[in-house]
């Protein structure tokens, strides 16, 4: 049954005149079924409004975001986001280390402000403060010569030598060395080569190539020193070392080596000769300190035998002069005795008669001789 009471006619009817169209058109089907502009747009602000919705609440059932209520920096939004960055890049340009044999200057606007020394240091955060390292505890080595005309020099008595050297070096003063001095291992190089020159110029070349290797390299160590501190370029001269120092032209060199090879010859021989002075000097010193002892020994006893024997004639002059004829028989009779004592003797009693031939054992007086020998 039809209702035409129906505002929009009858929903199925066709016999009116709206041919049983609603005012959207539809044909009289159902809400569900129908497109409409209207509910795309509502549609529409319903997503875009769930999804602001869900920002809000922290990216919906997902969990807590950086903007949402729950996050440390929810309160902040994305300009908290900006400033933890920030702070965190400031803490990480703000503290640097330095190597156990490296020092380290930190620049305040490009303008030096302080030396840091090894270990963990802190400085203000970049572009305000930087740091530039350089290892000043490491001996450094430059090498000047070789096949180019800088090892070519001219001596004082006019010659050519031909010289090769190695400087051994270090920072030390960082400051000095990055900013008074431009490049200044480019000014190394040539204040070694000035200063070498300089002392080769005032000596002779066979010293140079013979005996005065050593005073050369230490004459230039000053001379570079003394320059680089005039400077301020803040390096250490450690070593100066004479690599080569020969003259140009090869007859010339054997020449020189020969008398090189003559001097150490020499210094061979004076050394040898200098062992056997040690060797028979002291012997000898040794003897005639022998000697020495020996002839006051026999001094000694010398003079104590003739001492004694004057004492010994005074006591027998005393005696001599409290009895004279006594004295006198006594030492006749040690005389006598001194005389005869290691001669054979044949006494004969002269009151035994004139008849008694006086015998001499000529025989026996030979063999007793001959065993006395």
């Amino acid at each position: 049954m039809s209702d035409n009471k129906s505002p929009w006619g009858p929903r199925g009817g066709s016999g009116n005149n709206n041919g049983g169209k609603s005012p959207w058109g539809n044909g009289g089907r159902p809400d569900r079924e129908r497109p409409n502009s209207d509910n795309k747009s509502s549609d529409l602000e319903n997503v875009i409004q769930g999804f602001k919705s869900r920002a809000n609440r922290g990216g919906g059932s997902g969990g807590p975001s950086f903007g949402g209520p729950n996050s440390p920096l929810g309160k902040f939004g994305p300009l908290g986001i900006v400033v933890a960055l920030g702070v965190l890049m400031m803490i990480s340009t703000s503290i640097y280390t330095v190597d156990q044999q490296e020092e380290a200057v930190v620049l305040r606007f490009g303008k030096y402000s302080r030396t840091a020394p090894p270990g963990l240091n802190f400085k203000f955060p970049a572009p305000l403060e930087s740091v530039e390292k350089r290892k000043t505890r490491v001996v450094q080595k430059t090498t000047i010569g070789g096949n180019d005309n800088n090892s070519l020099m001219l001596t004082g008595d006019e010659n050519i030598v031909d010289i090769d050297f190695t400087v051994l070096w270090r920072i030390s003063n960082l400051k000095n060395y990055i900013f008074e001095v431009d490049a200044p291992a480019t000014a190394l190089r040539a204040v070694a080569e000035s200063a070498m020159r300089e002392i080769v110029g005032k000596s002779e070349l066979e010293n140079i190539i013979t005996t005065d290797r050593l005073n050369t390299t230490i004459s230039v160590r000053d001379l570079m020193q003394q320059t680089l501190d005039e400077y301020k370029a803040g390096i250490e001269v450690v070593e100066v070392q004479l690599q080569k120092a020969d003259a140009p032209d090869g007859r010339v060199v054997d020449a020189f080596r020969d008398v090189v090879d003559a001097n150490q010859e020499k210094e061979t021989l004076i050394n040898e000769a200098t062992a056997y002075q040690n060797t028979v000097v002291p012997a000898a010193r040794g003897a005639a300190a022998k000697i020495i002892q020996d002839a006051e020994g026999y001094k000694g006893q010398v003079v104590a035998e003739a001492k004694g024997e004057a004492e010994r004639f005074n006591l027998v002059l005393g005696e001599y002069q409290a009895a004279p004829r006594v004295t006198r028989q006594r030492i006749y009779l040690e005389t006598i005795e001194q005389v005869y004592s290691p001669a054979d003797k044949i006494i004969l009693d002269s009151e035994a008669g004139s008849g008694v031939v006086p015998y001499l054992p000529l025989d026996q007086l030979g063999k007793k001789k001959g065993a006395n020998q």
